[in-house]
């Protein structure tokens, strides 16, 4: 069984890998861009104990992007009905890292960027 170290890890590296390369690979469409990150942060914050910290983080970023309730991706299709899937998915993971900066979720930022020359 792995340790919680270890899951820790490897989820900051599937949020990294979102990030670096290719995020429609694994999410499908913005939407599931969107529900995979919402995920995978979830889970990282409760492998950690700040579930609450996390919620906070996450709802302050949508009230600064004026998204009501709604997720990024569906604020931004809203605003830019014309926006390309691409451009959805760019805002909206530009909005996730935010998002884990601010909960400094340890994303192997290094590593990727060798993986994925970036």
């Amino acid at each position: 069984m792995k340790a919680t170290d270890q899951i820790v890890a490897e989820l900051a590296y599937r949020i990294g890998l979102i990030y670096y390369h290719r995020p429609l690979m694994y999410g499908g469409t913005p939407a599931g861009v969107e529900l995979l990150l919402w995920t995978l942060h979830s889970l990282w914050a409760f492998a950690v104990e700040r579930e609450e910290e996390f919620d906070v983080e996450w709802r302050a970023e949508l009230e600064r992007e004026d998204c009501g309730a709604f997720d990024f991706s569906y604020r931004y299709s809203l605003n830019h009905p014309q926006a390309s899937e691409d451009e959805i998915v760019a805002y909206t993971v530009k909005h996730w890292a935010i998002v884990s900066d601010r909960l400094n979720v340890p994303i192997p930022h290094a590593r990727l960027k060798a993986e994925f020359g970036r």
